[in-house]
């Protein structure tokens, strides 16, 4: 399977290697984290007529750095739920091409807009202090959680200028889904080297 690092600058792979192993590793520990954390609930409540104090605040903030972070994951792989049937209509490569460029485009200015809007609720988050808003019993703030907004929506743009800049620089779609056939049956798409 091709992946849009290995047509990125030498300089650039290295860090995005790791942004990924980092980004992985959260989410397997989260996902972690969540399954023990209602394996415990459950074990209290129906086993011992306990409950976990407050477990609904931090793990909601876990789920929210887990919806942001998987978002980039998505984002790098290209891998969002999409209705692109433009691609199976047409075998022109031009326009598939064009196509791409144009949806990576409008993915990368959103993905812009709402890192910058993420921007000002953190600054407005920040100039509120020491009046910050907090979870009711940790009192975690919602900074913690809103944090995950700059990372999740940074990674994002970052990955779709990336995706764009391998888009431009090779002057065709590459492929690196299976495509249906209809019958059942997958066949796998490779870059062509023209």
């Amino acid at each position: 399977m091709t992946q849009i690092i290995e047509h990125v600058p030498a300089a650039v792979r290295g860090p995005v290697r790791l942004l990924l192993a980092a980004k992985g590793a959260f989410v397997c520990a989260a996902s972690l984290i969540m399954a023990a954390t209602f394996f415990c609930v459950v074990i209290l409540r129906y086993g011992f007529g306990a409950d976990l104090f407050a477990y609904e605040e931090w793990l909601l903030i876990i789920c929210f750095w887990l919806y942001f972070m998987a978002s980039a994951i998505g984002t790098y792989e290209n891998s969002h739920v999409s209705a692109d049937l433009l691609s199976y209509l047409t075998d022109d490569e031009r326009l598939r091409w064009m196509r791409a460029v144009l949806v990576c485009t409008i993915e990368l200015l959103v993905s812009l807009a709402a890192l910058y809007w993420a921007v000002l609720a953190i600054r407005d988050e920040i100039a509120s202090y020491p009046y910050w808003q907090a979870t009711i019993a940790l009192k975690i703030p919602f900074l913690v959680p809103r944090l995950a907004l700059i990372f999740g929506f940074g990674l994002m743009s970052f990955y779709s200028a990336l995706r764009l800049y391998v888009l431009c620089k090779l002057r065709r779609v590459p492929e690196t889904a299976a495509a249906d056939t209809g019958d059942g049956d997958t066949v796998s798409l490779s870059v062509r080297d023209d």
